[in-house]
């Protein structure tokens, strides 16, 4: 999918979700929540794309990313001592630096399109709150986003490695589309349908 039809799969998951979050694991009270479980619901839609330099994303985390690991680097070089006390007292520079580097070392539609991306990503979530606190709901929301971004392109032609690193085959909807065809846009436009549909109609967001 494209990035828009990303970020239409991602807000349609995350209007769902609150829509029915009684039924769901989560709490989202007010505007203010429901405003940042969607924000980020649509930056988890983009997340897995972000092995490709030519994302959304991903134009912004590569540079970030080199920057980071050449900082890094250069500080273990010249001051190791300062290095080893920073990376003691700030592991969650230890754990942002290990994704930024695992996303420059993958190959797109690898194992960030994977069930395991999903499981990484909530342990990743887990272990960096224990640092920050993160609610739970945008942890939730960012999973959610990842998640509604494999399924959008498990609906594609080209598929998703959902077993990676287990098999290298892509699995995909029997019903497809080309990436960026005409039916993927008709997709983009009923999924905006039904995002109307759901606001209007769902008391949840009266």
């Amino acid at each position: 999918m494209m990035a828009s039809g990303h970020q239409a799969m991602g807000l349609t998951w995350g209007v769902a979700a609150i829509t029915f979050s009684h039924l769901l694991p989560i709490e989202i009270s007010g505007i203010n929540e429901t405003i940042h479980f969607i924000i980020i619901v649509m930056i988890g839609a983009l997340l897995p794309d972000m092995d490709s330099k030519s994302s959304k994303l991903g134009r912004y985390a590569y540079p970030i990313a080199i920057s980071v690991t050449a900082l890094a680097g250069a500080l273990y070089i010249w001051q190791p001592e300062q290095f080893w006390t920073f990376i003691d007292e700030e592991m969650t520079f230890v754990l942002a630096t290990i994704v930024l580097v695992f996303f420059i070392l993958s190959s797109h539609r690898t194992w960030t399109h994977s069930l395991l991306f999903i499981a990484l990503m909530t342990v990743y979530l887990s272990l960096v709150s224990t640092w920050f606190v993160i609610p739970d709901y945008l942890q939730y929301g960012l999973v959610l986003g990842v998640a509604s971004h494999i399924f959008g392109d498990f609906l594609t032609k080209r598929g998703v490695p959902l077993l990676h690193p287990i098999t290298k085959r892509n699995f995909r909807f029997p019903l497809s589309f080309r990436t960026g065809s005409p039916a993927e846009r008709i997709v983009v436009v009923a999924l905006v349908v039904i995002n109307v549909w759901l606001i209007s109609s769902g008391s949840r967001w009266i």
